[in-house]
This record gives structure tokens, C-alpha cells and sequence, in this order.
């Protein structure tokens, strides 16, 4: 029953990505309005599924943290992360330059957004 609930977990998981919107409406490289339809999908590892819980109930304000957190460590908890308890997140840009950017280091871009959406 135990690993019937987890894979029912990780496909919700995989999935929820494809339901939830773009984490920003301004492509964090040059400032220009971003629709969504050209995006990156930027992987967040946690340490346990609580801390995924949490950071899918507003990925928005946790955006900081995770620009902040070390590699391999949880954004929330600053543990190990655990290789099964990761959320996926969506970055609008404006094209596909800005893609590439976003793309090579997601942490910088997530920073700015989270200040953007500190000052408004």
C-alpha cells in the first residue's frame, strides 16, 4: 500500500507542473512582458515531501530561499535533499535568448523575480 501511495505521489507531483502557471508575468532578463508560452522549467530538490508540500502552495514567496539555497540542500529545511522530493517550477520569458539565459543559471533569475515581487 505504502509504495502504491508513493507512486500515486510522485505522478500528482509530475503532473502538477503541466496545471500551475508561470511563476512571473515580466521576463526576469530584460523586463519585457512574458505570456507563459515560452517558458523554463526549473527543478527544485527538497529534503521530504512536507517541504515540496509547502513550497507548492506558493512557490512564489519561497522563490528567495530557493534563489539562496546551496546546492543539494533544501531550500526550506537546509538539509540533504532527497532525490524523490523535487517540484518543478515555471519561469516565463519573453524569447528564446532569454531561454538560454534562464536556462544556464535558473538561481540568479529566480532571486530577481523574488525581489521584483518583494518591491510590489
Amino acid at each position: 500500500m505504502k509504495i502504491i501511495s508513493l507512486i500515486v505521489c510522485g505522478l500528482m507531483l509530475s503532473l502538477l507542473p503541466a496545471f500551475a502557471g508561470p511563476v512571473n508575468k515580466i521576463c526576469p532578463v530584460k523586463g519585457k512582458a512574458a505570456d507563459g508560452s515560452t517558458a523554463v522549467e526549473v527543478k527544485v530538490g527538497f529534503c521530504c515531501g512536507r517541504c515540496v508540500s509547502k513550497f507548492e502552495k506558493d512557490p512564489a514567496a519561497l522563490l528567495a530561499k530557493v534563489a539562496k539555497a546551496a546546492d543539494g540542500k533544501c531550500p526550506i529545511s537546509g538539509r540533504d535533499n532527497d532525490p524523490d522530493a523535487t517540484a518543478t517550477i515555471s519561469v516565463a520569458v519573453c524569447c528564446g535568448g532569454c531561454k538560454g539565459k534562464v536556462a544556464k543559471d535558473p538561481k540568479k533569475f529566480l532571486a530577481k523575480i523574488a525581489s521584483e515581487k518583494k518591491d510590489s
